[in-house]
């Protein structure tokens, strides 16, 4: 994972341009709407750079995001995300070292963040053992980081493209 990454604080602007990407633009995401889930303290923006006067989004925060905006498509109530959101939050440190491979289980009620090869024991009890028969949802939130990793980079590449032929 590049440190750069990790680093970088991001706008509501930008992160409305990572968001309508990563959906295809399916999904309306105003800043209004951005705004909300920060204030509501759903997503708030943990920058330490402020853009007009409000903190930027993080790294960590557009993940987070992204994630939210992934699971509403999916269908999932919004609602039922701050446990899950405060889950990953707390998690997201861990997550850098090997994102790919990082797995997140639910039934609902719990949530697991998993490594699907070092923890794969622990993942198939949760699919197939005490809680058999129950449904259980498992997400790939490595595929996730590098998706939105990838639009970054586009990102980016574009708009230094853009400042370089309006030299």
């Amino acid at each position: 994972m590049d440190v750069y990454l990790l680093e970088r604080e991001f706008t509501a602007k930008e992160v409305q341009g990572i968001l309508r990407t990563l959906t295809g633009g399916e999904e309306k995401i105003g800043l209004a709407l951005l705004n909300y889930y920060a204030r509501t303290n759903l997503v708030p923006t943990s920058g330490k750079t402020k853009t007009r006067g409000r903190s930027r989004y993080t790294y960590s925060d557009l993940l987070l995001l992204c994630w939210l905006f992934r699971m509403k498509r999916e269908g999932l109530p919004v609602n039922r995300f701050r446990r899950g959101i405060d889950y990953l939050r707390k998690r997201l440190p861990g997550l850098y070292q090997s994102p790919r491979d990082m797995v997140l289980l639910t039934d609902g009620k719990q949530l697991y963040l998993k490594h699907r090869v070092v923890e794969k024991g622990e993942i198939a009890e949760a699919l197939t053992g005490g809680k058999a028969g129950q449904y259980v949802w498992a997400y790939a939130i490595g595929s996730l980081i590098e998706e939105v990793n990838k639009i970054i980079l586009e990102q980016s590449e574009g708009d230094a493209k853009d400042k370089r032929e309006a030299a």
